[in-house]
C-alpha cells in the first residue's frame, strides 16, 4: 500500500499535466484526500436529501459522502482538488484512485494561458501515476454528469482499462464549471503488473 503523501503528491503533478502552461507549482495544489469503501446507496440517500431538502447524513471528512459533496475550486494563487482511494470489504485499497481535478480549459479560463491538449491526456496520466510502464490499451468511458462518473465502474484486465471520466464545459454556473473528474488505476489493482507492485513495496 502506498503511504499517503505518495498518492497525494502523484496527485499534484497529474493536475499540472491537466495544462502546463498554468503558472502553479506543486506547492500550490492542495490535494484533499478521502480513503472509504464506495457505496452507490450513499448517492441515492443524498439525492433524497436534496430533493426533500432534508439534513444530510452524518459523515466524517475522509468518507465517501464528503468525496461525493466536494468540487475542486481554483484561484489565483491555490487549487484545491481532490482524491478518493477507494477501499474493499476489509478496508485495504482496492486499487481504484477517484480525482476531482480542474480541467486543462478550466486552468487556461483562470490562468489566461493556452488550453493545451484538446483531448484529455488519459493514457499519459495513468503511465505518470504507474511510473510510465508499458500498460495494456486504455479507453475514455466519457459522462453526462457527476452522478453517472459516481456510478459507472471502472474495468481492468488484461486486455483493455476502461477508465469513466467526465469534463464539465465552461459555461455552466463556477461551482460546476472547469472541472475534470477521472478514475484512476494504482499499484494496489489486481490488474496492476505485478512487477510494479513489487518495485513499489520495495521502495517504502
Amino acid at each position: 500500500m502506498q503511504p499517503t503523501n505518495t498518492l497525494q503528491s502523484r496527485v499534484r503533478w497529474l493536475q499540472l499535466r491537466l495544462n502546463p502552461a498554468a503558472p502553479l507549482s506543486p506547492g500550490q495544489i492542495r490535494v484533499h484526500f478521502y480513503r472509504d469503501r464506495v457505496d452507490n446507496g450513499i448517492l441515492d440517500t443524498l439525492n433524497t436529501c436534496f430533493q426533500q431538502q432534508s439534513p444530510l447524513p452524518e459523515h466524517t471528512p475522509e468518507s465517501y459522502t464528503a468525496f461525493i459533496l466536494c468540487k475542486p475550486s481554483a484561484t489565483i494563487d491555490a487549487l484545491e482538488v481532490h482524491a478518493l482511494e477507494c477501499l474493499d470489504d476489509n478496508g485495504e485499497p482496492n486499487g481504484e484512485l477517484w480525482l476531482k481535478l480542474k480541467s486543462g480549459a478550466g486552468l487556461a479560463t483562470l490562468f489566461g494561458v493556452p488550453d493545451g491538449e484538446s483531448i484529455l491526456p488519459l493514457t499519459a496520466l495513468q503511465q505518470s501515476l504507474l511510473k510510465g510502464v508499458a500498460l495494456p490499451p486504455m479507453v475514455a468511458l466519457p459522462q453526462q454528469d457527476g452522478p453517472s462518473w459516481l456510478c459507472t465502474p471502472l474495468r481492468a484486465d488484461d486486455e483493455i482499462w476502461q477508465l469513466p471520466v467526465l469534463e464539465t464545459p465552461l459555461d455552466v454556473p463556477a461551482r460546476f464549471a472547469g472541472h475534470c473528474y477521472m478514475k484512476l488505476v494504482t499499484q494496489d489493482h489486481p490488474a496492476c503488473p505485478k512487477s510494479i507492485r513489487m518495485k513499489d513495496e520495495a521502495s517504502q
